[in-house]
């Protein structure tokens, strides 16, 4: 396999994961959410191993030891990388520097946050990378759910794009300044369809709304993700 699927998560602990969520959730409710959404990604993006010759992995924080990752390794066939760096950028550009030491050619990087992410837009991912550089999933919330690279050469540290090291994450213009620093240095790229993030309170309202359209038009459920919003009391008046 030439293509690698990396999916950056942070272990589902109470406290320490979708902390924008509380207070309307718990800190258990939102841990349990985050667990849901890992599961429905990686039972989402479990086929292309088959169907695409896909690599599938984890970049775990803060331990690839973590009983929870450890449970993922049993059910489903995957490779673990350790988060390593300061920040966002940091972590990712050494996911793809350990990806491509690996021998792999083309990869691809998604959050846990988008349990709803259809598998063709990752599909697609793979497809652009083999006439481009890089391609990016542009976010509703102004950063991005997906970023893809094909190696270049012997991938270093000198020839990833810059950006990893210049950008303020979790803010709204990362995707504005990533497209602005990857015009400057002439980098090709291409972009895929708009999608979102579940951050906010406001965000679990759209995604129970879409999960209804996505019932009505028979699409593949996020089943985890389902059970658990069922079992939530929220009241949408507390929603800010």
């Amino acid at each position: 396999m030439c293509k690698l699927l990396i999916l950056f998560a942070k272990a589902p602990e109470p406290g320490a994961v979708k902390t924008r969520l509380t207070p309307m959730l718990s800190k258990v409710e939102a841990a349990k959410l985050q667990e849901a959404f890992i599961k429905d990604l990686l039972d989402t993006t479990k086929q292309l191993a088959t169907t695409d010759s896909v690599q599938c992995a984890i970049a775990c924080a803060p331990e690839i030891e973590h009983p929870f990752f450890q449970a993922c390794g049993e059910e489903y066939d995957l490779r673990f990388i350790l988060q390593k760096g300061n920040d966002l950028g940091e972590r990712m550009h050494n996911a793809f520097l350990w990806g491509f030491e690996k021998g792999f050619e083309k990869i691809v990087i998604i959050g846990c946050d988008s349990p709803t992410l259809p598998l063709d837009f990752i599909r697609q991912a793979f497809e652009k990378l083999s006439s481009t550089d890089l391609v990016l999933g542009p976010g509703l919330d102004g950063g991005y759910y997906l970023i893809g690279i094909q190696k270049r050469g012997n991938a270093n540290k000198k020839n990833l794009p810059l950006f990893f090291a210049s950008l303020a994450w979790g803010t709204e213009s990362v995707l504005t300044k990533t497209l602005k620093i990857l015009n400057q240095q002439k980098y090709d790229y291409k972009l895929l369809p708009f999608w979102y993030d579940i951050d906010h309170p406001a965000d679990l309202f759209l995604l129970k709304e879409h999960l209804k359209h996505l019932r009505n038009q028979q699409e593949s459920l996020p089943q985890a993700t389902i059970k658990m919003l069922n079992a939530l009391s929220i009241n949408e008046n507390a929603n800010t």
